[in-house]
């Protein structure tokens, strides 16, 4: 399918009109060079260390995934390293990028002609994207590759061409580097096309062999990258241990103590469950810890058995019940009980993201699960393979903890469906409606 010749002005229009809200953002208004802390700091400083040493052997330098401090210092390198315009700008234009492929997202799945700008005019001025723009991050640009991703599978889906195929594996390929999780979209692609094979005759076993070629070769020079630095078997980071233990422990701050070395991590949505709990003590989403708000572990932060060891006795302590209270929450976490990070932490910014977040929950959830509950028809089996990817995010969630953070990524797919799901709730209204009466 191609852009109308009408859409195209239209399109574009909107896309500059995005990159331009952004540079301000980004360059006036918000310089990410100014905000590097936390977890800012550690991707900009990883990319320094790159940069001086581009085969130095850190282990800590593997517990995060590498995609974002690789993408820093490539932009350093080209512009120079003290060039902080350089990565600000690219950052505006990877968040620019998201109006095109929202729009044409929307377009394929209802083949409409309002909702496609509809959504362009949303992702243009979709505050959380803006804001996160605005913080070296990984959220944006992975961001970028769940939405390609899934415009690339329906139109594979549509049109059978191989080298749908090949783009689809790369955005997943390149999006497992900024964060692994979208992984877990592949497994349940794949059982939807098992299960609707029928009503997806252009997908072809060639195709998912296609898809996996970039998967298993990104994958193979991440697991050699993760041997080099930690000298033991990984794919991409070291993290997930010490994520898993914050959800079946339901921690605040978890440390890690080894002679000659201290580190501690603490999850801004447990903190906010945390602060949240002194006014609700007795809600069913509430931080309600195994041992204590505060635990520790003797070794590194990018040792697993530690953290498994204490997620195992946590699990032990709370039985399956509040393991399933836990997980209930995570999932609710995705849309409430927490703000975007770093924003949530700033009083200048916390207030246009929570905004933005009860604007999302009221015009675009609601919709969205319209559309995700028909996808399990025979008949609307492309929807399905964009749900797919919402059900790996609610898997994630479960296993390790829910964040506001973590689902925003994903909202690109949330407005296709949403406007989906307007046109199926109008259309269901209309079929109802006495016919003397329909617009």
């Amino acid at each position: 399918m191609t852009l109308r010749p009408l859409r195209r002005p239209f399109l574009a229009a909107v896309t500059l009109l995005a990159l331009a809200l952004r540079l301000v953002w980004n360059l006036v208004v918000h310089p990410p060079s100014e905000h590097v802390y936390s977890d800012m700091a550690g991707y900009f400083e990883r990319s320094t260390a790159l940069l001086d040493a581009p085969l130095g052997k850190n282990p800590a330098d593997a517990f995060f995934p590498y995609g974002t401090h690789v993408l820093i210092a490539l932009v350093r390198a080209v512009f120079g390293r003290e060039n902080h315009a350089a990565p600000a700008v690219l950052y505006a234009l990877v968040g620019a990028s998201l109006v095109p492929l929202v729009s044409l997202l929307a377009e394929r799945l209802g083949r409409g002609r309002i909702a496609p700008r509809i959504a362009a005019l949303v992702a243009c001025f979709y505050y959380p994207w803006i804001s996160l723009g605005g913080y070296f991050l990984s959220e944006l640009p992975f961001t970028v590759c769940v939405t390609a991703a899934a415009l690339f599978s329906l139109r594979l889906a549509d049109t059978g061409r191989a080298r749908d195929a090949f783009l689809f594996g790369a955005s997943v390929a390149l999006g497992a580097t900024f964060r692994p999780q979208i992984l877990l979209s592949l497994p349940l692609l794949f059982l939807v096309w098992l299960a609707r094979r029928r009503a997806l005759p252009r997908i072809r076993p060639a195709h998912i062999a296609r898809a996996l070629v970039p998967v298993v070769l990104v994958l193979a020079v991440s697991a050699a990258r993760f041997h080099h630095h930690m000298g033991r078997f990984g794919l991409i980071s070291a993290n997930g241990p010490l994520n898993y233990a914050f959800g079946r422990c339901h921690a605040v701050d978890i440390e890690a103590r080894t002679r000659g070395y201290y580190a501690s991590f603490g999850p801004p949505p447990m903190g906010y469950l945390a602060y949240r709990d002194k006014k609700y003590p007795d809600a069913f989403v509430r931080l309600d810890p195994a041992f204590g708000t505060r635990l520790t572990v003797q070794g590194t932060m990018w040792n697993a058995g530690p953290f498994y060891s204490l997620a195992e006795k946590c699990v032990a302590k709370t039985g399956l019940v509040r393991q399933a209270r836990y997980a209930l929450g995570h999932v609710v976490m995705l849309w409430g009980y927490n703000i975007v990070w770093p924003d949530s932490g700033t009083d200048d910014y916390r207030r246009p993201m929570r905004r933005a977040l009860d604007l999302h929950n009221v015009l675009l959830l609601p919709p969205m699960l319209v559309a995700f509950a028909a996808s399990r028809r025979r008949d609307l089996a492309r929807h399905a393979l964009l749900s797919a990817h919402l059900v790996a995010l609610v898997l994630m969630a479960i296993v390790y903890f829910g964040d506001v953070r973590y689902r925003v990524p994903y909202d690109g797919i949330v407005i296709a469906l949403a406007f989906d799901g307007y046109a199926r709730v109008v259309g269901w209204v209309r079929s109802v409606l006495p016919r003397t009466i329909r617009v």
